[in-house]
């Protein structure tokens, strides 16, 4: 699998059935900025995260600090496709990645750090 840096937008509900009809409403706009803002508005009003406050908005996922149901799902999306529902403990994931990062190395790869392991240590 191949790591991406993913923006994630989310919706997270407590019944299947219910992010099934959210998912449904959200896929029939024809639009993308519409769904979007439609995303957002269904966030704000029905989501049981406390994202829901931005929309829904996760931000950049970082690895291995959201559900990991949802982090591999949203690593599989294409962006502006809205996807689901993901089953985690928190419950059920109507997600969309909304934007892709340029993954670049940084050089932070600890080549550059002193030999030994540093003063006042055996």
């Amino acid at each position: 699998m191949t790591i991406r840096s993913v923006r994630v937008s989310h919706i997270v509900l407590t019944t299947k059935d219910i992010a099934e009809l959210l998912l449904e409403n959200l896929r029939s706009c024809e639009d993308r900025d519409l769904m979007f803002k439609m995303f957002a508005r269904l966030a704000k009003k029905y989501s049981a995260c406390g994202t829901r406050k931005k929309g829904g908005d996760l931000g950049f996922l970082e690895f291995n600090t959201t559900a990991p149901e949802l982090e591999k799902a949203a690593q599989e999306a294409p962006v502006g496709e809205v996807r689901g529902p993901v089953n985690s403990r928190y419950g059920y994931h109507i997600f969309v990645v909304t934007e892709e990062g340029k993954m670049v190395d940084t050089g932070a790869d600890g080549t550059d750090l002193p030999m030994g392991a540093g003063e006042g240590t055996l």
